[in-house]
């Protein structure tokens, strides 16, 4: 087993850089991310209408999210509702394409949604249990990269009961899970979003884009792309930049059934399952701090997948033995040189 060194971690100084106090929350306050515990809601609009959006370019429908609080009183919060994505977008895909609900400035007092704005809901995709699983798999991704760093969208589990507003289809309730906007991202790490389509890797703070990389490795993904800024966001603070990935879906860890490896590798990998290191190559990169960093949160990552509500005994089991193949890469100096450090891309 690969031994640490004492403060090795601390080679990384800006990986989980709010709780270092380098990027300290605006506020302080509770908000809808805050809590791991799942909420419950009622989402109101015309499916019909909304299942005839899969345009890139959809429109804003009206609705309603229905939520009751803790003390019992209901809220009714009207909303703005459209579809959003790519492949997910695709009726062959997902019969429930992905969400953008956009809250009001006002009537969300008292509410778990008080200051929210614009928010993405990853839905069910298909009413079938498997798919519901691979929702609560691609939460689980977002959680292990919370558990990193800090600079990372924030994820939120809900129990949603979708109700058509014509009342011509039955009620659908499934679990999903929000997650946190950009610029509140932004705000949160006292940064902005960059307004650019992509940039050179070398234009990144390192040591957060070989955590980044290595991530992307730790649970099976090949579909992101740093110089197109593909399922990625590039967050600047002061004079440095960040990358801030998201969509997990197509990762080896979820093992959604339309996914597949990345086509540029189709030829190297078979399926998604199988690792394929994507991190850019880059001999400033300390490795072994980086393996420290993950190693540091062994424990709590290996537990995750049994803390997610709803993911079946089964699918916890192949996640924990999917990440355990991991640790066990880079615990062996020489399977990590071999499958990580020089695996890299030029």
């Amino acid at each position: 087993m690969r031994r640490v060194q004492p403060g090795a971690a601390l080679v990384l100084p800006l990986l989980g850089a709010t709780s270092l106090g380098l990027f300290p929350s605006p506020h302080g306050q509770e908000d809808l991310f805050t809590s791991n515990d799942p909420i419950e809601f009622v989402l109101e609009a015309d499916w019909n209408q909304l299942d005839g959006d899969r345009g890139l370019e959809s429109e804003e429908r009206p609705g309603r999210v229905l939520w009751t609080g803790p003390d019992g009183r209901k809220t009714a919060i009207p909303i703005q509702v459209k579809t959003r994505g790519f492949f997910r977008l695709q009726r062959s895909t997902c019969f429930s394409p992905p969400l953008r609900l956009n809250f009001p400035g006002e009537g969300t007092e008292g509410t778990v949604f008080q200051g929210q704005d614009k928010l993405k809901l990853v839905t069910y995709c298909r009413d079938r249990d498997n798919y519901e699983q691979n929702v609560l798999e691609e939460y689980l991704a977002y959680r292990i990269y919370n558990l990193l760093t800090d600079i990372s969208f924030r994820v939120r589990l809900a129990r949603i009961t979708y109700v058509d507003s014509r009342g011509e289809d039955d009620p659908v309730t499934r679990m999903g899970f929000l997650i946190e906007d950009e610029d509140a991202m932004a705000e949160r790490l006292g940064g902005r979003i960059m307004d650019v389509p992509g940039a050179p890797a070398s234009h990144f703070q390192q040591d957060q884009a070989a955590l980044m990389y290595v991530f992307q490795f730790m649970i099976g993904n090949t579909d992101w792309a740093v110089l197109q800024f593909h399922n990625l966001k590039a967050l600047g603070v002061g004079p440095e930049y960040f990358p801030v990935p998201y969509d997990f879906d197509w990762s080896g860890l979820v093992d959604a059934p339309y996914a597949g490896p990345n086509p540029k590798i189709a030829s190297v990998i078979d399926n998604v399952r199988e690792r394929l290191y994507m991190g850019m190559c880059n001999d400033a990169i300390d490795y072994p701090a980086v393996y420290a960093r993950f190693d540091e949160e062994r424990e709590a990552i290996l537990a995750l997948p049994r803390s997610v509500p709803e993911i079946s005994e089964g699918n916890q089991q192949t996640a924990v033995r999917y990440l355990e193949t991991f640790y066990e890469i880079i615990d062996s100096d020489a399977a990590a040189r071999r499958q990580i450090q020089d695996a890299c891309r030029r």
